[in-house]
């Protein structure tokens, strides 16, 4: 398991929940990806300096590890 702040945590539950979403390029994102844990699937909004991202098994996993078997629902699995 990883060590990661609350926030970043917040931002892979709603990617495991309803699937790829954009956010704002940002550290925490950055971080996530650079860790393995969510992949940007290449869609941007330049203008509102945002791009897609997806959450990946490893991200899944993590959440799983984090919040235990009931995480499931939570991660739609």
């Amino acid at each position: 398991m990883h060590k990661l702040p609350p926030a970043s945590h917040y931002r892979l539950q709603p990617l495991a929940q309803t699937g790829a979403r954009f956010y704002q390029v940002s550290v925490y994102m950055r971080r996530l990806e650079v860790l393995g844990l969510v992949a940007a699937t290449g869609r941007t909004v330049p203008e509102r300096d945002s791009a897609e991202y997806e959450i990946i098994d490893a991200g899944r996993g993590e959440l799983e590890e984090r919040y235990g078997p009931a995480s499931k629902k939570l991660i739609g699995s």
